[in-house]
């Protein structure tokens, strides 16, 4: 229910900036925005990844206190959106295979997730798994429940980055004073709200460009089929022009003025690009170093593209491109090129109904604020506390959140690893039966042998003495003729 002391609070942790929002969920799915706030975050976080703790712990303080003073409430919890360099997809298959045909239950398919789950070993960590398919045999399920098999194939694709990512995430946010209630992929998020139904059934390529990273999604049949997060950006292609010897706001704003990304030297003349200490540089020069990084990025992407298996006539719902980075000159020309894909469209803001004050009519105009609004979307539970100069009552007490977090981990190994053991132990004690089964039916098959043995010896027997017995018969009665 939309009332004034509930409220979803979302924060993105770009490369750039991080970005804080405070909306409110509305009965017709529009979203009520009630605070912003962006911070600049380029000193600790690269990549998309916090590389100074301190820094980050200080950014979320500070933005857990303007928006509790913009809302005259306390903050109780938030939803943070993790991504970042490193993140990418990872193919898994669990197999189990039955001593007979036995009946698929909920039971084995839930062991066989548990499994899955456990895969990734050393500093990985899984973020989300999404189930493919099943496979029983010559058969590929999308639900195996109910199916006989005698054996079946889990195929997941794991979605994995760093330990350290969510490790420090929630370090910085515990210490900033700030819960944090779950951590929802930000790029698959914002694919929620930007991709349609049939562009993710038919087959689609996500592409998100952002300052310092370049994510990359491949559906198909409603189904993430590849995502990967490229160490490239629109900030390499800023650092690139710097290296003209400009000063990097200036290159900036360069980069948006005349970058292009698709261009050829030949076409037209152009006059030498004047700078702001009177210096000038050739139009080609400027837009050889932004063509370069550009189809160094494109590249990459394709590569990721060819890496989800998926031939791109499969892949009918086109290109679909968001991001600060994708707003250039001949952007669509360039990843033509380079993809061959035709169908290449492009999106700047979510198409969530939004519900704003006079103040903030201008609020997301350059789509800044797309991933918090897609991170609000995501959102469940209420993130209120209170009246600001109240006690405010957080969901749960950070020690014991914790502790909570840590027996939760513990509990759920531990049932993995017993429901397992039991699964193994019902195998173990079906095949005892079965080799008893198999004994007993051995020893009687032998005893009926012996039986059968035994019966045509005394036969055999029989009929020799019989033999003998009519021999001497006969004997007896050619002497008493003879006489």
């Amino acid at each position: 229910m939309a009332t004034e002391d509930n409220f979803i609070v979302a924060i993105e942790l770009g490369s750039s900036k991080v970005t804080g929002l405070v909306g409110r969920k509305q009965p017709d799915g529009a979203i009520q925005i009630l605070a912003s706030i962006q911070e600049p975050s380029a000193s600790f976080i690269r990549k998309g990844r916090i590389n100074n703790l301190n820094k980050m712990t200080s950014c979320a303080t500070l933005i857990k206190d303007k928006l509790e003073k913009t809302l005259k409430k306390t903050i109780s919890g938030c939803y943070v959106g993790v991504g970042g360099m490193g993140m990418h997809t990872v193919e898994n298959t669990v197999v189990r295979h039955f001593p007979d045909k036995m009946l698929i239950t909920n039971e084995v398919v839930d062991g066989i997730r548990d499994n899955n789950l456990q895969s990734q070993p050393g500093e990985r960590e899984i973020l989300e798994a999404v189930q493919q398919e099943y496979k029983l045999g010559a058969q590929t399920q999308l639900d195996p429940v109910g199916i006989q098999a005698e054996g079946i194939e889990g195929h997941f694709l794991n979605i994995v980055t760093n330990r350290r990512v969510r490790e420090d995430i929630y370090t910085c946010f515990r210490e900033a004073g700030l819960q944090v209630i779950d951590l929802p992929i930000t790029f698959l998020a914002l694919a929620d709200q930007m991709l349609t139904g049939p562009e993710k059934r038919s087959g689609c390529v996500f592409v998100d460009m952002g300052a310092e990273t370049t994510s990359v999604a491949v559906f198909k049949n409603n189904l993430l089929r590849h995502l990967a997060v490229i160490p490239l950006g629109g900030d390499n292609i800023t650092r690139d022009i710097a290296s003209l010897q400009i000063e990097h706001r200036e290159a900036e704003h360069l980069k948006h003025e005349y970058g292009k990304a698709f261009y050829e030297a030949d076409d037209e003349s152009h006059a030498p690009i004047s700078l702001e200490d009177g210096r000038s540089v050739k139009y080609d020069d400027f837009s050889g170093l932004v063509q370069a990084r550009l189809e160094e990025i494109i590249e990459n992407v394709n590569e990721q593209i060819k890496c989800s298996k998926l031939d791109k006539s499969q892949l009918i719902g086109g290109l679909i491109i968001t991001g600060g980075a994708s707003r250039l000159k001949g952007m669509e020309e360039a990843f033509r090129k380079v993809t061959n894909i035709e169908k290449i469209s492009f999106i700047k803001r979510v198409s969530t109904q939004l519900r704003l004050a006079q103040h903030l009519q201008n609020f997301n105009k350059e789509g800044d604020y797309n991933a918090t609004i897609a991170l609000i979307d995501k959102g469940e539970i209420n993130c209120c506390g209170g009246e600001l100069g109240a006690e405010a009552p957080t969901i749960f007490n950070r020690e014991e959140e914790e502790k909570r977090r840590r027996e939760q981990e513990t509990r759920s190994a531990a049932d993995a690893a017993e429901k397992q053991r039991l699964e193994e132990e019902k195998l173990r004690l079906e095949e005892e039966r079965k080799q008893q089964e198999a004994e007993e039916a051995e020893r009687q098959r032998k005893q009926e042998e012996r039986e059968r043995k035994k019966r045509e010896s005394r036969e055999k027997r029989s009929r020799f003495f019989g033999k003998i017995k009519n021999m001497i018969g006969s004997l007896v009665n050619d002497d008493r003729e003879e006489e």
